[in-house]
């Protein structure tokens, strides 16, 4: 499933959706990112992107209906029995995904644009009625940077890195926790 435009600029600058959409990136916008631009990666990054945000939204939806059977049966539309009380969890995964180190208006690190914030945003203007708050978990050797950055101030977002302490090849962002770990530290 591609993205779509309204889904990238919920996160990411008009212009520089537009830009790279078209092939107008910089060299060094293109070098900065880590590979060259080209049709078939503009689709790449939206089918990343698409794939991410219907992940989110399954679970949103699976979610938003549960709580619905709930309510009703809490005003007597219908009986749940405890084992429906329970919380059942609901998840889905995209390994196409990650891609955290993408600002508004620049990617890098093999990063156009992040997918996890992105989803983010939409979801949270999607369905205000049962996500208020979400948690973005980052484990990988280097720091989410751009997801740390394109949440900064916001209460309704919480980024967590857990990162090398060593590996930084751009400029460190605050998150709202970084763990950093040793250099070849083990599990």
């Amino acid at each position: 499933e591609l993205s779509f435009l309204e889904d990238l600029t919920s996160t990411h600058s008009h212009e520089y959706v537009d830009r790279y959409m078209r092939g107008n990136l910089t060299k060094s916008e293109i070098r900065n990112i880590g590979f060259p631009w080209s049709r078939e990666h503009v689709n790449r990054s939206l089918s990343s992107i698409g794939g991410t945000v219907a992940a989110a939204n399954e679970v949103c939806r699976i979610f938003r209906q549960q709580r619905q059977r709930e309510f009703d049966a809490s005003i007597g539309i219908s009986r749940i029995d405890s084992v429906h009380r329970i919380f059942n969890p609901i998840w889905a995964a995209h390994i196409a995904g990650g891609t955290h180190h993408a600002f508004y208006d620049y990617g890098e690190g093999f990063c156009v644009f992040s997918d996890i914030a992105v989803a983010a945003n939409v979801m949270l203007n999607r369905y205000p009625d049962v996500i208020t708050k979400i948690l973005i978990i980052d484990l990988d050797v280097h720091q989410g940077n751009g997801n740390a950055k394109l949440f900064q101030g916001r209460d309704d977002v919480l980024t967590f890195s857990m990162h090398c302490k060593e590996n930084y090849f751009s400029q460190r962002e605050e998150s709202d926790l970084d763990i950093e770990l040793p250099e070849d530290c083990a599990d």
